[in-house]
């Protein structure tokens, strides 16, 4: 494994307090991202983070999910190195997977000790869609909703360009995406960046993994009864144009939601192919005489090489189906023009290059498929207003999974994501600030600084931007407009107070759990407090320790627990600074064995011993060391004091209700 920048410093977002304890945080990829992969199976994946605790390297590994579904990295199982010139505390590399659905591991290593792990639950290489058309492909005029997938491996994002307030669509040139996150596809996700709901989508992803065994995940920028011409005419980003029912759409649509998906999603994880379904409003506008035919295939061939074109992406794949069934003056009809069309796009590779035979869905029209002869309806669950149950939607998931065959894998181009930017940092201002340095861009391109969570308000446009305290992300739009973002950049503005070195819990000799911490160093700080949990949720502190307060070298610290009675205990530290400021670390955990709750002190003894319990003592019985019994009690105390001064000195074995332990006199 190579780290591919070996210049990158990336300062990503700390998640907890202002200090953190010694542990490794992974901020990219995030979770439930699925990258495209090539036609080798593999992409790469790059892997950023930063550590709060000094480290030589940091360690990733990758395992499958599902047995057999990938292969773990490195091969052959442990760790691998990610990247060992860690910088200001930033870390960023790339893995080089084979399709599958991963869980990421990461860690730190110095002097050979590994810090705890962070953990990144899902995160896969496998098939990225985009789709495209009018209502059969989206969804939407009030037709029911189809299923959400069931399997984990299907993924979208929730996000329509609709204000749910008032229901308005924002005009192409003013849409703000908001920054992705990744989700399973539900049923009522609104499938990124104008998709209803899941519609057939869901079920095709469940079908798509079940035949390539890889993650899918599936974008939407169709709209419902739009023609050809609505979108060519909104290849122009400013372009306006009316339906054939008289809807005039916002400026840029519906084309622009096509473009928002590739620019931005697409850019960002990769695609296979854009997923076509339209031409029943074609049929509805053809007349006797017209130029349908020619009119529709110049028409779409426009709208396939502005998706080319405005994306970098001369091969990018479309999956065109052939459909056209649409009622006309009360009665259902197909047009063998918008449909001899679609295939002479599809057959005619010398003069239409990269675009592939979809599903031909006009024969499916009886009540079995579509409720209206026009939209395809049914669940396969829900029943329909007559009481039966159908599953148009499932045989139209049907029809394009079977339209992703080895052939077409094999023939179509695939495109793997855009790295995401590179940002070098450097302190300024004593450390109260840091000067970000963006990569350097092709001409065109634009730098675009964003502070907070907000992935659209740009506070700087240069290359170099000095900044104090704050979150912080560059957001890079190339001359193309497809848009990368860098993981979150963290400026603290203030050293941290205390530096940690190690937090443990374990269960001690004497049967109780000891805690023991150290801090690198200190500035400023008052005390620590004990926390303990049952579940590690509700925590209430048991014991204050005192910080050593100022130190430039290792302070040590230890507490012994208290007897407690059989079971899991959660511990972690809180600690305060004089100024008031805290933190806190992980937390750990203990497992109490019911033969770890009884000690014997002191040890050696001499004339009294004490004998303590988590719970009641009942039986107590002394042996010398030849397992003679010479002693004897009963109590229903926790606690009692014994005279052990008529003992001879030697080893004796006291058994506290069955539970023996050696004590020496």
């Amino acid at each position: 494994m190579k780290k591919n920048l070996p210049l990158l410093i990336l300062l990503l977002v700390f998640i907890t307090s202002h200090k953190t304890l010694a542990q490794v945080v992974v901020t990219f990829p995030t979770e439930r991202a699925v990258f495209q992969r090539n036609n080798a199976n593999e992409a790469d994946v790059y892997i950023g983070g930063y550590i709060t605790q000094t480290y030589q390297k940091i360690e990733v590994r990758l395992t499958p999910r599902v047995p057999g579904e990938g292969e773990s990295f490195p091969a052959g199982g442990g760790w691998a190195t990610l990247d060992d010139q860690i910088s200001a505390g930033q870390f960023f590399g790339s893995v080089h997977l084979k399709g599958g659905w991963y869980q990421l591991e990461a860690r730190g290593v110095l002097n050979g000790a590994a810090s705890s792990v962070a953990t990144l639950s899902r995160v896969g290489v496998g098939e990225v869609f985009v789709v495209a058309g009018q209502s059969n492909s989206t969804g939407g005029d009030s037709n029911p909703n189809g299923p959400g997938a069931s399997h984990d491996q299907v993924n979208s994002v929730n996000f329509q360009n609709v204000d749910p307030g008032t229901s308005t669509i924002t005009p192409y040139p003013d849409v703000q995406l908001p920054c992705p996150e990744f989700v399973h596809l539900d049923a009522n996700v609104k499938t990124a960046p104008f998709g209803n709901y899941a519609w057939c989508w869901g079920s095709f992803g469940d079908k798509i993994y079940e035949k390539l065994h890889v993650p899918v995940m599936i974008f939407n920028g169709g709209w419902s009864s739009t023609g050809i011409e609505n979108w060519k005419q909104t290849i122009d980003p400013n372009g306006v144009t009316t339906s054939a029912f008289g809807y005039t759409f916002p400026v840029g649509l519906p084309f622009g939601h096509l473009r928002l998906a590739l620019n931005n999603y697409i850019a960002q994880l990769g695609v296979r192919a854009v997923l076509w379904h339209q031409g029943e409003t074609d049929n509805f506008l053809e007349q006797p005489g017209d130029n349908t035919y020619n009119h529709y295939l110049s028409s779409l061939w426009d709208v396939v090489n502005a998706s080319r074109n405005l994306t970098g992406k001369p091969n990018l794949a479309w999956v065109v189906a052939r459909a056209s069934r649409f009622t006309v003056n009360g009665a259902t009809r197909v047009s063998a023009n918008v449909v001899n069309a679609q295939n002479e796009l599809i057959n005619n590779d010398g003069l239409y290059p990269h675009v592939f035979q979809g599903p031909e869905t006009d024969p499916y029209y009886t009540i079995e498929y579509r409720h209206d002869e026009i939209h395809f309806r049914g669940d396969g669950v829900t029943p329909s207003p007559d009481g039966q149950v159908y599953s148009g939607l499932i045989h139209l998931a049907g029809f394009w999974a079977d339209k992703i065959t080895t052939d077409f894998l094999s023939q179509s181009n695939p495109y793997t994501a855009t790295p995401p930017p590179t940002v070098d940092a450097a302190y300024a201002s004593g450390g109260s600030q840091i000067t970000f340095t963006g990569p350097g861009l092709p001409g065109g391109s634009q730098y675009n600084w964003l502070s907070g969570g907000n992935c659209n308000q740009v506070q700087n446009t240069t290359q170099q931007w000095t900044v104090g305290a704050g979150l912080y992300k560059l957001k890079i739009i190339d001359s193309n407009r497809n848009t990368v973002f860098s993981p979150a950049l963290n400026v603290s503005g203030t050293p941290l107070p205390v530096t940690w070195q190690s937090f443990s819990a374990r269960m001690g000799g004497n049967g109780r759990i000891t805690l023991d911490w150290a801090t690198a160093s200190e500035v400023n700080a008052s005390h620590f407090e004990v926390q303990r949990s049952n579940d590690s949720r509700n925590f209430e502190t048991i014991k204050i320790v005192n910080a050593t307060g100022n130190s430039p070298i290792s302070s040590f610290y230890h507490y012994d627990e208290e007897f407690l009675p059989k079971g899991i205990y959660y511990y972690r530290l809180k600690e305060v600074d004089a100024d008031g400021q805290t933190d806190m670390t992980r937390i750990v955990s203990v497992r109490v064995e019911g033969n770890e709750t009884v000690r014997v002190f002191p040890n050696p003894a001499t004339d009294l011993i004490v004998v303590e319990s988590a719970n009641a003592l009942n039986r107590i019985e002394i042996f010398d060391s030849t397992g003679k019994l010479v002693k004897r009690t009963q109590t229903t105390e926790k606690a009692i004091r014994l005279d052990i001064a008529d003992l001879a000195k030697g080893f004796y074995v006291i058994s506290v209700d069955g539970r023996e332990l050696k004590i020496v006199k």
